[in-house]
């Protein structure tokens, strides 16, 4: 406790004793990491809309007309059998107009004329918890394209692709663009510290000289690296949140009117950790890697 304690005054002193150079890389730190878990947010929320929505994907399958009860019966059995299929719901042309008439509220006057029977009878499939994404539901159409009873089958596949390879994008870029701020972060907070050895370099030479261990004098530079990841990333974590409370507050009021229904989350707890122990861990390699550079020893 009382190596630590001393250890973590050295780093606290050599930090006020350069403090532009320190409030400069933790400055870009915070920057460079609020970047990265922007697209960490909007990938999160991304993913869990896309997981909601999946939740409750169906299958529309429409009937060809004409079809007798008894065949639409068998079909029905036939399809609740199915690998996948967790319930069937057979809605005849009749419900199918009515449904359609109580969407239109006061503008269904415009279905004036139009017999319910020209609409086709339909099966509203549900699947299991295992089949609701965009690979295996293919498995169960698969299946139901098998049944020439089936005129069509429509479950949004285009919509489910194309936002499935949106966020998949999204989270390349993300993770593409984190390696290159980790990079830059690095460099810059290796830059740093070896600026505030070189300036203490006599200190260190005499400290050497009195028969000080080559670790006893790096590791307040390693407390220093690790204190400027872990202000950064904290600093970028608070940042992120008074942007996801600003973007509540000041949202316009039909785009809060879009977004009713649509749960948009902060990050979690775990990801916000691994947020906070990354910068620790990046400030300690660019420590590491300045040590290096610049503090040589004979054994």
């Amino acid at each position: 406790m009382f190596f630590l304690r001393y250890f973590l005054l050295r780093a606290f002193k050599n930090m006020r004793g350069n403090l532009l150079p320190n409030l400069t890389t933790v400055g870009i730190i915070t920057l460079s990491m609020l970047i990265f878990s922007t697209f960490s947010l909007i990938a999160f929320n991304l993913s869990s809309f896309l997981k909601i929505w999946e939740d409750k994907i169906q299958i529309v399958a429409y009937l060809k007309k004409n079809m007798s009860t008894r065949d639409v019966n068998d079909l029905l059995r036939t399809t609740r059998l199915l690998q996948g299929v967790d319930s069937v719901k057979y809605v005849s042309s009749d419900e199918a107009f009515a449904f359609m008439e109580a969407k239109l509220g006061n503008q269904k006057n415009l279905l004036e004329g139009i017999q319910p029977s020209v609409l086709p009878a339909s099966f509203e499939i549900q699947l299991t918890k295992e089949f609701r994404n965009s690979t295996r539901i293919k498995e169960v159409v698969s299946q139901l394209k098998q049944f020439p009873q089936m005129e069509e089958i429509q479950y949004g596949r285009e919509w489910v692709e194309t936002f499935s390879s949106i966020v998949h994008i999204l989270r390349v870029t993300q993770w593409i663009l984190g390696g290159l701020l980790l990079a830059a972060m690095t460099f810059i907070i290796a830059n740093t510290l070896q600026l505030t050895i070189a300036n203490r370099r006599e200190e260190i030479e005499i400290m050497h000289l009195v028969g000080a261990s080559p670790a006893f004098i790096q590791v307040p530079f390693y407390l220093e690296g690790i204190i400027q990841g872990l202000l950064g990333a904290g600093l970028a974590m608070l940042a992120l949140f008074f942007l996801y409370r600003i973007f509540f507050l000041q949202i316009a009021p039909p785009v809060k009117e879009w977004l009713v229904g649509i749960p948009i989350f902060f990050l979690p707890p775990k990801t916000i950790a691994s947020f906070l122990s990354g910068g620790m861990v990046l400030g300690f390699f660019g420590s590491f890697v300045a040590s290096l550079r610049i503090l040589k020893y004979s054994g």
